[in-house]
């Protein structure tokens, strides 16, 4: 049986490379699979959360990287996110040049 520290640890390594794969599928534009990691990395802080855990000195560091990259990966995904829409935006205004020309 695992004891606090060793659960909390277990999750924060999960979270860790959720984060991670997040930020590798965020370069693939790969949103579906985000949206699904985003709901299992969700699930996980409620459960650190509902748990009230304890973090030692160590955990917390973790966290605190965690909370970091996650910001990254963020402002990555709005960025990704505001060119896609830049994309589009093109696209259907050629679209709709090429309409008006016929």
């Amino acid at each position: 049986m695992l004891d606090s520290d060793q659960l909390i640890n277990k999750q924060l390594e999960r979270l860790e490379r959720i984060s991670e794969r997040i930020s590798y599928l965020i370069g693939q534009n790969d949103f579906e699979k985000i949206n699904h990691l985003d709901k299992i990395r969700k699930k996980i802080i409620n459960d650190i959360q509902e748990k009230n855990y304890v973090f030692n000195d160590n955990s917390k560091q973790t966290v605190l990287k965690l909370i970091s990259k996650n910001q990254k990966i963020i402002s990555e995904f709005k960025s990704k996110s505001t060119e896609n829409l830049k994309r589009i935006q093109s696209s259907k205004k050629c679209s709709q040049a090429y309409i008006a020309t016929l």
